[in-house]
């Protein structure tokens, strides 16, 4: 009884007041005697609640929500129709049963009743509409921002593997070439994969902790390639005082060093600028490509990562970034532009 109670309350309560507010009426401007005003009062209710409440909860799921207009106005007013007729009749039959003549004909009273009812009856059913529209407003802005949460978790969760596979592989080289780069190597990798592990769940990190993670990521690239590569890594700007979200810009440095020119006596290098000015960052990666060298489709550029933070700069900047990404002169340039809120 109490949870019927606490899911009408508010139609109880809104009908108590409408039969207060009537009952009052009739007394004090029409000078009707209180049982009298009580009981018409009461069959106006009887015949409101009864069309509304087969408007909201019958006619409006099967007819108004589908987008079949037209029927459910037609059905819509047929019950306000028959309901006036209903109510018009028990309010002649009470004035009868006192003995008293009817003030007015009976269609000036069946219009009377009509017109009231149908007040009432169109805001009740505006009411649930407009309630219902934002309550499924609200429902689809939820799901769609579960399902960009989930899409971003996955996202983020393929570039981890990636991450560890090129790092595993990285040391598996550096232990046959030089242990002793091994071990700076390890110290390296276990950075990275601490930040990994417990900094990278937050929607967003300072940017700062995004550097030191490519510096990390570079140097220990620099081990491997050693000095058949020319790297360097350029900071500028006040990068210290926004955040970004985590994991963004390494698979553009992870691309660079995975299709870096290796021909002897070449000026074989990967460039990576960092510059922040003006609310806007940009992110410029370069790296030198062998003469012969043909870069995969962009689909395939850099395995699962580049394709991978495509979508989560759509999810996460749209209308807010601009990507470029070229070739020229055995030269492959990438610039990411993010405006910074």
């Amino acid at each position: 009884m109490r949870r019927l109670f606490s899911r009408f309350k508010w139609h109880i309560l809104f009908w108590v007041a409408y039969c207060t507010f009537w009952t009052l009426m009739s007394i004090y401007s029409y000078h009707s005697p209180p049982g009298r005003a009580f009981l018409i009062t009461v069959a106006w209710f009887l015949g409101s609640a009864a069309v509304s409440y087969l408007a909201i909860y019958r006619l409006m799921p099967v007819y108004f929500n589908r987008r079949r207009y037209l029927i459910f106005s037609l059905l819509f007013l047929s019950l306000l129709l028959l309901g006036a007729v209903v109510t018009t009749g028990i309010i002649r039959g009470i004035y009868q049963l006192e003995g008293v003549k009817f003030p007015v004909t009976i269609w000036q009273e069946y219009l009377y009743v009509l017109m009231g009812s149908f007040y009432t009856t169109f805001f009740i059913v505006a009411f649930k509409s407009i309630k219902d529209k934002v309550r499924s407003d609200r429902r689809t802005a939820l799901l769609e921002k579960e399902k960009t949460e989930n899409e971003l978790r996955f996202l983020k969760s393929q570039m981890n593997p990636h991450f560890l596979f090129n790092a595993i592989n990285s040391i598996y080289v550096l232990i046959k070439k030089d242990p002793d780069f091994a071990g700076l190597t390890l110290v390296k990798f276990a950075d990275m994969l601490r930040y990994q592990l417990y900094e990278c769940n937050a929607d967003v990190i300072p940017i700062e902790k995004e550097i030191s993670y490519l510096e990390n990521y570079i140097q220990l690239e620099k081990l491997r390639k050693g000095e058949m590569v020319n790297t360097s890594f350029t900071v500028s700007g006040s990068t210290g005082k926004f955040s970004i979200a985590p994991l963004l810009l390494i698979p553009f440095v992870e691309n660079a060093f995975k299709y870096v020119s290796s021909c002897p006596g070449k000026n074989n290098f990967v460039m990576v600028d960092l510059n922040y000015q003006d609310n806007i960052f940009e992110l410029s990666v370069e790296n030198s490509m062998d003469e012969d060298a043909m870069m995969p489709k962009e689909k395939t550029w850099g395995g699962i990562g580049l394709e991978n933070v495509r979508r989560r700069l759509q999810l996460i900047y749209d209308g807010s970034h601009a990507l470029d990404i070229s070739t020229k002169d055995d030269v492959f340039s990438v610039l990411l532009t993010i405006k910074v809120q």
